[in-house]
């Protein structure tokens, strides 16, 4: 089967067969998806563009290579971010199916394309509103704090001030839910905030 195949088999298949790969076959099938986008970029591009993700995504797959074994499709990949949010911010999928994105792999793309990791974050950070659906707020949030991990405090960006305030509001104003979940990803940021005291009950749903 060509590369292509293969992805749209495990599509099919919901990456169970892919879950039973060793590491070793897995790496290299990654690997495999890296050498074949060289020369055939514009039929992964392709491929992902129509793939709709679920639950289990064989975009999971393509994500993991491109960021893990090359820093040269990190712009697609933010193009990629950019599509599904707003698959799940026009309802066509599901929020929870944003989970995909974590398959992205961030260092390189923090340390080595800083511009694409700012234009990803500000992405990021402007879809994030009061008015949200709790949940499409709650999942992004889960995306950001994946993307945070990379931040240093001491790096000289200067946008950070702007995604670290629009979090804090949220932390401040959302409700319960949003208010404990960008509590949590300014907490494993480490960069220190202050923040409005919550309420007995909010403090309560924190523990669980």
């Amino acid at each position: 089967m060509s590369i292509i195949e293969k992805l749209k088999y495990h599509e099919e298949d919901k990456l169970n067969d892919w879950v039973d790969y060793s590491e070793k076959r897995s790496r290299k099938f990654l690997k495999e998806i890296v050498h074949y986008s060289k020369d055939n970029f514009e039929e992964i591009r392709t491929y992902c563009n129509n793939t709709i993700p679920k639950e289990l995504s064989s975009l999971s797959i393509v994500y993991e290579a491109l960021s893990e074994y090359s820093t040269n499709y990190n712009d697609f990949l933010s193009q990629e971010v950019q599509r599904v949010v707003n698959l799940a911010k026009n309802g066509t999928i599901k929020a929870t199916y944003l989970e995909v994105l974590t398959d992205i792999e961030t260092e390189d793309i923090y340390s080595k394309t800083e511009d694409i990791y700012i234009k990803t974050m500000n992405f990021l950070i402007a879809n994030l509103h009061l008015e949200n659906d709790n949940n499409f707020n709650i999942q992004l949030l889960e995306i950001i704090d994946w993307y945070l991990i990379e931040l240093d405090e001491d790096d000289d960006i200067k946008e950070a001030s702007v995604w670290i305030n629009q979090i804090k509001n949220l932390a401040n104003n959302g409700s319960s839910s949003v208010k404990i979940k960008a509590r949590e990803v300014l907490n494993n940021s480490e960069i220190s905030v202050s923040l409005n005291p919550l309420s007995v009950i909010e403090k309560i749903k924190s523990l669980f």
